[in-house]
């Protein structure tokens, strides 16, 4: 497996009974402690726009990556057959040609885990969740397949320049109870984020099972990993 180079794989636990495939926890173990390691360097950031902070952290993963057999690639095409395919804002790729994860295989220019990323601030809406006037919602793009349609694992990253991590644990759960109140056969209460216990200082981690669309009468699900630094000095 990918991982298989990686000596510092993280349990990668989402929720009992969820086991996320070896290469998936290599990438998690990776954000773990890299972006721990990036907090420090934008500390005090806490204008800078969501785009301009992702640039800096794509290009510092890159960096931290050499000796691992990934690469993280910044507005990654999601659609190389459509000229107007949505953009994640980082995808993970293999440096292998072909990398299969669970029961499913990814080419060379696909992303095998692809990361979103927000901006935790008073009066930013709700965008880590849902958009106001289009679906531009980390959690919601995810669920309505716009960013990793083929994907069982993906994660959102959140750059909190406002309050703190337990103001916003609570306000995005609060935000999915209005949504699961007001359309049900669509928010679901695993869309709820549950706190991880980790020991690195510096990030939060979060975990959620979100509810996309029933499939040949099965019920599909992508599982996000949520990462929070806190750039307030």
């Amino acid at each position: 497996m990918l991982a298989d180079a990686n000596q510092n794989i993280s349990s990668g636990k989402l929720s009992e009974g969820v086991e996320p495939d070896s290469s998936i926890k290599s990438v998690v173990a990776f954000i773990e402690v890299y972006f721990t390691n990036f907090s420090k360097k934008v500390k005090g950031e806490i204008t800078t726009s969501e785009k301009s902070l992702t640039d800096k952290l794509c290009k510092y993963f890159n960096r931290q990556a050499g000796n691992y057999p990934f690469y993280f690639h910044h507005e990654n095409v999601e659609n190389h057959a459509s000229g107007t395919s949505p953009q994640t804002d980082i995808g993970t790729l293999s440096k292998k040609e072909n990398l299969t994860v669970g029961d499913r295989s990814y080419g060379e220019f696909d992303s095998f885990f692809s990361i979103e990323a927000k901006r935790l601030t008073p009066g930013h809406k709700r965008e880590y969740v849902i958009g106001q006037e289009r679906p531009s919602g980390g959690i919601e793009r995810f669920k309505k397949r716009i960013h990793g349609k083929e994907l069982k694992y993906a994660a959102i990253i959140g750059y909190i320049q406002g309050k703190d991590s337990n103001h916003w644990y609570i306000k995005i759960n609060d935000w999915i109870d209005e949504l699961i109140t007001s359309t049900p056969d669509i928010w679901k209460v695993d869309d709820k984020l549950t706190k991880q216990d980790i020991e690195l200082e510096g990030i939060d981690k979060f975990t959620s099972k979100n509810f996309r669309s029933e499939v040949n009468g099965q019920e599909d699900f992508i599982h996000l990993f949520h990462f929070w630094i806190n750039l307030i000095i």
